[in-house]
């Protein structure tokens, strides 16, 4: 078995690399950690547009038809560029809570105790 990363995952992982450096260049992360729990809707609909949050939700659902590799990939990146906001939760609600796929829509997620982002959030998935 080989765990090499195909042409396509590494272009994907590059294409996400590149638009997180145009769209969250070091002033936007320096603004992030200046005032934390504010978030960027502009930012969080180029993600949006450009498949980010439906990147697992398959192609006649609306979404780009990739797999957890894929995903993983591009949230290493987004990692990478310490993006701040409820990805995971809203990557998860895509296709189930309207508008998360697309960016329109901010999910969080309440686990236990862990309630981050409430305020930016459009809809809450869990017990709050």
């Amino acid at each position: 078995m080989r765990f090499r990363l195909t042409d396509d995952q590494r272009a994907l992982r590059t294409g996400v690399r590149e638009l997180l450096a145009r769209r969250f260049g070091r002033e936007a992360l320096r603004a992030a950690v200046d005032t934390p729990g504010r978030l960027d809707r502009a930012l969080w609909r180029a993600l949006g547009e450009a498949g980010f949050f439906a990147l697992r939700l398959p192609e006649a659902d609306g979404g780009v038809g990739l797999g957890l590799p894929e995903a993983v990939l591009a949230f290493e990146e987004a990692g990478r560029a310490l993006l701040p906001g409820p990805l995971v939760a809203t990557h998860l609600a895509a296709g189930t809570v309207p508008g998360a796929a697309a960016g329109e829509t901010v999910v969080a997620a309440v686990d236990g105790e862990l309630a981050e982002w409430l305020d930016a959030a459009d809809v809450v998935r869990g017990d709050a």
